[in-house]
């Protein structure tokens, strides 16, 4: 890499799956970062939405209170005794899109990956969109 003036290029070898971020203070999230999913009956539904709420309690999110709504909803589904997996994987798809638009939210990717893969493998193969929403590659 040239360190010199404002030539912010980059010549590399060897570099296939990893990134490489010019400038000071920037940050990026990896896309795709693939992730071997837990079997779907191994999966602790209502412990990975808690763990999910306190990871979200950390984050500056614009719309707080539409994104506890949206993980409340998705708790009170899951909660049921036959859940309707439809509808707390569209609960999550909102819980993520507010999420998304929090000013921290690259900072928190790599654990939000860590929550939301076990749901989604809990969900199944209809909602792994939710995973590719944070970087997951299933």
């Amino acid at each position: 890499m040239t360190t010199s003036g404002d030539d912010r290029s980059v010549r590399a070898r060897d570099i296939i799956g990893s990134q490489v971020v010019t400038g000071e203070n920037s940050s990026a999230i990896m896309k795709g970062v693939k992730v071997v999913l837990p079997a779907p009956e191994t999966v602790d539904v209502a412990g990975e939405l808690a763990a999910l709420r306190a990871l979200l309690a950390e984050m500056r999110v614009p719309d707080a209170g539409k994104l506890d709504r949206a993980l409340q909803d998705a708790e009170e589904e899951a909660a049921k005794p036959q859940p309707d997996k439809d509808e707390v994987g569209g609960a999550l798809e909102r819980v993520i899109k507010y999420a998304k638009a929090a000013d921290d939210f690259s900072g928190h990717a790599e654990k939000l990956q860590q929550r939301i893969a076990p749901l989604v493998s809990w969900l199944g193969a209809n909602w792994h969109r939710i995973a590719i929403a944070v970087g997951i590659a299933v």
